[in-house]
C-alpha cells in the first residue's frame, strides 16, 4: 500500500467525485461492456477493464478477459495513472520499480504489459482508468492511433457516467414533483379553507404549484370571469395576470378536443365534465401540450351553479409516454406480420416519425468493408426528401466513427457541433439541422443505425432518445429474423433440391443394380423412397425443424386411396424430425398393406387413424391406432417380409407395437415415450 501515490490515497475530492456518480457494485451494462470489448480490439490485447480506483479496493465496472471483478488496491497499477491524468504506459511491469512487486505481476495472472487513459471528471478529478493489459511486455507500448483511441474511449466512459447521473437526478426531481402534485390537489380540492390558500401564490402552495406544474383557478360563472394563480397563466402560456375572461383559455383549446372543455352555457346548466384531459396550443409559443383538469362546481344558496373551480396540470410527458407505449405495441403487432425487410423499416420508420414529429425517420444497414449503407425504406414529413437508396460513407466519417462505440448519439444543432465538422456537407445535402442516430452492433462491429432527422435545430429530450433505441432494438430484431429466415429458406431449397437428386440417383441405382429380382420387391423400394421424400417436403416447409401431424399423415396416405377413405382424429401436434420419417415408413407399409389386401383394397373400405396422449407412470406417451373397416377379412400372413418387420418396429424404432386381425379389418396399435415424437 505504501508505494501507492500519496494524492491517490488521501484525495477525498476524488473520493467524492466517484461517489456522486453511485456506481460502484452495480451490475454490468452494454454501454461500458461496448468500449472494452472496443478497446482490446483496438489495442489488440487479451484483457481490457474500466476500474474505478476506491478508498481501499480498485472495482471494475466493465472487464473482458479478466474473471476478477475487484482487487485490494495495494494490487492497483491503475492508481499509479491517476496523477498522470493522462495515459499511462508501462512496456514492462516486471522492470518498473512502481510495479515490480505487485502480486498480480509476481503471481497469477503474470501481467506484463499495462496502459491506462485516466477517467477525468469533467471537474478534474482522476477516478480510474480505462487500460488494457497484456501477459507478455511490449518495448514498443501503443502506437499513436492506439493510445489516441484509448483516450476518446476513455472519454466516452465519462460521457456515459454523467448521462446516468443525469438521468438518476432527473427521476428524483419527477418523484419530488409527484409528491408535491398530490399535495397540492388534496389541499386545493378538500375544502374552502384549501380553495382559500390556493391563492396565496406569495407563500409557500406558490413555489409548490411552479414545481408541480399545476394552475388553479376560480370561475364566477355569472361574470364568465375567472380568478387564476400564475402557474395556470403559464401553463396557456399567456401574460401574469389576476383574472381573465373563460373564451381566452377556452380559444387555446385543440380544435380536436373542444367538445371536451366546457362553455359559459353548458357551466351554468350544470352539464360540466369535472376531470378531464385535453390539448392546448400555448399562446406564446404554439407548442402543443397536454393538460389534466380537475374540477368541481359549487352552488348557491338556490341550489344553482355559482362558481367552478379547480386545479390543471401539464401532463404532457406522462401522455407523450403512453402514446409511446401504445405506438411500440402497435409496432409488435405490425412489424410481426412484415414480410420483407424493407416492409420492417417501413413499420418502424413511420411509427417513429410520427411520434417524434420529426422530419425524417429510417433503418440504414451499414456495410463498413464497402463503405456504403443502404436506406431499403424510410419515412418523411413535408420538409425532407426520402433517403432510400445506397449511400456512401464518405461524408459520414465522424458519425461512423462515433457510432461504432455503439452509444446512441443527440446532436441539437449539426452546423454548431464541432467534432462533427467533416459531416456538415453531408448532412446539408440530407436537409437534416439535428437528428438521433442509435447504433446496432454485431459481434461488436457496426452493422446499422436507426435515425431521426429534423430540418430545424431541436433540443432531444431523453425521453425522446430512450423512444429511439427501444424501436431500434425492436426493428432490428425483427429484421435479423426475416434476414436469418429468408437464407434458412434458400439453404432448405438447395437441401431439398439435392436430396431429390440423390433419392432419384439411388432409385435409379436400385432399378440397375435388382434388374433381375422379383418386379414387386423393386416396387416396393421405389414406393418406400417416395415415402421418404414425402416426408423431406413436410419438413422442408416447417424449416427442418418440426412438422405438424396431420400435414405428415395427409402427405403420406394422398399416394395411397382417396382422401374420403381415410378419417384423421387427434391432436395437430408437433413430431420432431427423427419421428416424421419413422412415422412416415410405418404409414406408407400399414397403406401398402391395405391396397393389397385390406380395406383399402375396394372403394367402400375406410382406415380411420386416431392418436392421443396418455399418461403412463413414469412419463407422458403418444398413442396411435390404425384400424381398417369395410374391407375384406384378413388374416396374419405367413411369414413376415421386410414390410412386416418395419410396422412390428413400430414408432421411433420402440418396438411397441400390438398388431390383431380382427373380423372387420386390421387394427394395429403403436406407443412411444412422447418426449421421443416431439425431439428435434
Amino acid at each position: 500500500m505504501s508505494d501507492l501515490p500519496h494524492s491517490v490515497l488521501q484525495d477525498a475530492h476524488r473520493l467524492a467525485a466517484l461517489a456522486e456518480y453511485d456506481v460502484l457494485d452495480t451490475p454490468s451494462e452494454p454501454a461500458f461492456d461496448n468500449i472494452v470489448s472496443l478497446a482490446k480490439q483496438i489495442c489488440e490485447t487479451p484483457v481490457a477493464l474500466i476500474s474505478l480506483v476506491a478508498g481501499d479496493r480498485q472495482w471494475f465496472k466493465a472487464r473482458s478477459g479478466f474473471e476478477t471483478c475487484e482487487t485490494p488496491l495495494e494490487q492497483s497499477v491503475c492508481a499509479h495513472a491517476l496523477p498522470t491524468g493522462s495515459v499511462l504506459i508501462i512496456p514492462d511491469l516486471t522492470l518498473d520499480e512502481r510495479t515490480r512487486n505487485n502480486t498480480l505481476v509476481t503471481g497469477e495472472p503474470h501481467i506484463r504489459f499495462y496502459a491506462g487513459a485516466v477517467l477525468n471528471t469533467p471537474s478534474g478529478e482522476a477516478i480510474g482508468t480505462l487500460c488494457v493489459i497484456d501477459s507478455v511486455p511490449r518495448p514498443g507500448g501503443l502506437t499513436d492511433a492506439q493510445t489516441e483511441a484509448l483516450q476518446d474511449l476513455a472519454e466516452q466512459v465519462i460521457t456515459i457516467l454523467e448521462l446516468r447521473r443525469v438521468l438518476e437526478d432527473r427521476n428524483d426531481v419527477v418523484l419530488q414533483q409527484r409528491r408535491s402534485i398530490r399535495s397540492s390537489l388534496k389541499r386545493a380540492l378538500s375544502s374552502e379553507a384549501a380553495r382559500n390558500k390556493q391563492y396565496r401564490v406569495d407563500g409557500w402552495l406558490g413555489p409548490a404549484q411552479q414545481a408541480g406544474g399545476i394552475g388553479a383557478f376560480e370561475l364566477d360563472l355569472k361574470t364568465n370571469i375567472a380568478r387564476v394563480t400564475p402557474e395556470m397563466c403559464r401553463l396557456y402560456g399567456l401574460a401574469e395576470s389576476e383574472q381573465y375572461s373563460a373564451p381566452t383559455f377556452e380559444a387555446l383549446t385543440y380544435e380536436d378536443d373542444r367538445h371536451l372543455v366546457s362553455d359559459q352555457s353548458s357551466r351554468l346548466d350544470g352539464n360540466v365534465m369535472l376531470d378531464i384531459e385535453y390539448r392546448i396550443r400555448r399562446a406564446d409559443d404554439g407548442s402543443l401540450r397536454w393538460l389534466s383538469r380537475r374540477g368541481e362546481l359549487v352552488h348557491d344558496d338556490a341550489g344553482q351553479p355559482a362558481f367552478f373551480r379547480g386545479t390543471v396540470q401539464d401532463v404532457t410527458k406522462r401522455k407523450q409516454a403512453e402514446i409511446r407505449q401504445a405506438a411500440l405495441l402497435e409496432l409488435g403487432d405490425s412489424i410481426r406480420d412484415a414480410r420483407t425487410t424493407g416492409e420492417a423499416a417501413e413499420i418502424a420508420s413511420r411509427i417513429l416519425g410520427e411520434n417524434l414529429g420529426a422530419g425524417r425517420a429510417g433503418f440504414a444497414i451499414i456495410d463498413l468493408t464497402a463503405d456504403l449503407f443502404n436506406v431499403e425504406r424510410d419515412w418523411t414529413g413535408e420538409a425532407l426528401k426520402s433517403m432510400a437508396g445506397r449511400h456512401s460513407l464518405v461524408n459520414f466519417k465522424a458519425t461512423i466513427k462515433n457510432s461504432q462505440i455503439g452509444i446512441p448519439i443527440a446532436v441539437s444543432d449539426i452546423p454548431g457541433t464541432d467534432w462533427l465538422t467533416q459531416d456538415y456537407d453531408g448532412y446539408a445535402a440530407l436537409q437534416a439541422r439535428s437528428f438521433i442516430n442509435v447504433p446496432l452492433m454485431h459481434a461488436g462491429e457496426l452493422v446499422g443505425l436507426m435515425f431521426v432527422h429534423d430540418e430545424n435545430p431541436r433540443d432531444w429530450q431523453t425521453d425522446e432518445i430512450q423512444f429511439v433505441v427501444s424501436i431500434a432494438d425492436r426493428t432490428y430484431a425483427a429484421i435479423a429474423k426475416l434476414q436469418a429466415e429468408h437464407e434458412q429458406g434458400i439453404l432448405n431449397q438447395e437441401l431439398s433440391h439435392r436430396l431429390k437428386n440423390t433419392l432419384t440417383m439411388v432409385q435409379a441405382i436400385a432399378t440397375q443394380t435388382l434388374r433381375d429380382a422379383p418386379q414387386d420387391a423393386v416396387e416396393a423400394f421405389k414406393q418406400r423412397l417416395m415415402a421418404l421424400s414425402s416426408a423431406h417436403n413436410v419438413l422442408l416447409h416447417q424449416n427442418w425443424s418440426a412438422a405438424r401431424i396431420r400435414s405428415v399423415l395427409e402427405s403420406v396416405l394422398a399416394l395411397h386411396g382417396e382422401t374420403s377413405q381415410f378419417i384423421l382424429r387427434g391432436p395437430n401436434l408437433n413430431l420432431g424430425p427423427k419421428a416424421v420419417l419413422s412415422l412416415s415408413l410405418l404409414l406408407h407399409e400399414l397403406a401398402t398393406n391395405a391396397l393389397k389386401y385390406g380395406s383399402l383394397s375396394n372403394r367402400q373400405g375406410t382406415v380411420e387413424i386416431s392418436w392421443e396422449i396418455q399418461r403412463a407412470q413414469s412419463q407422458m406417451e403418444f398413442a396411435l391406432t390404425w384400424r381398417e373397416s369395410g374391407g375384406p377379412a384378413t388374416t396374419a400372413p405367413d411369414k413376415k417380409g421386410f414390410g412386416s418387420r418395419l410396422i412390428r418396429f413400430g414408432l421411433s424404432g420402440t418396438g411397441d407395437a400390438d398388431i390383431q386381425y380382427e373380423k372387420e379389418g386390421l387394427v394395429a396399435r403403436f406407443r412411444a415415450p412422447l418426449a421421443l415424437i416431439m425431439d428435434n
